[in-house]
């Protein structure tokens, strides 16, 4: 029996908290600064490393020890309609999965293991591209990053990919 009820105990939700299931939980962050860490063969982002940037309104989605990020183009909660974009960050694939490498994770989708999620993420070192196309920046990738590096101008929306997923899809692990 208690088995097919599950582990999971009650917890009290946060006000960014989407959606919430046993091993899942999707969240929502405000734009905000952060700073970033950057190594790879290349060294493209060797002049990024470390710097603080704006960032845009971003979901979240933890499901079975896997986190997957979307960009959002308004700076508020969303709605189970809300489109989603591109997160415009390295080491993420087309359907938004972080590829962790050594990146710190939590060991559970609990609403408190949030933060140790988020900075999970922006501690890690972002090493490569994944997709080909993750921003409209006129100069790609390192141009918007190299024009955001230790400004305290909000994100350029206009910049974020839009995508046909809806955050219900992405909530339920639906569409890429």
């Amino acid at each position: 029996m208690r088995s097919l009820a599950g582990s999971s105990t009650a917890e009290v939700l946060p006000e960014n908290v989407l959606a919430k299931g046993d091993r899942m939980i999707a969240w929502w962050t405000p734009t905000c600064r952060r700073q970033m860490f950057y190594e790879n063969s290349e060294r493209r982002g060797r002049e990024l490393n470390g710097r603080r940037f704006p960032q845009p309104a971003l979901v979240w989605r933890v499901d079975n020890r896997d986190l997957k990020i979307r960009a959002l183009t308004e700076n508020k909660r969303p709605a189970a309609t809300t489109t989603l974009a591109v997160a415009p960050f390295w080491n993420l694939s087309d359907d938004g999965r972080v590829c962790t490498g050594t990146m710190r994770r939590p060991d559970s989708a609990r609403a408190a293991s949030i933060p140790e999620w988020e900075r999970g993420f922006y501690e890690s070192a972002f090493t490569h591209a994944n997709v080909g196309h993750l921003t409209r920046h006129p100069a790609g990738f390192e141009g918007l990053w190299s024009d955001l590096a230790g400004k305290r101008t909000p994100f350029p929306v206009k910049t974020l990919i839009q995508l046909p997923q809806k955050l219900a899809e992405f909530v339920r692990g639906d569409g890429g």
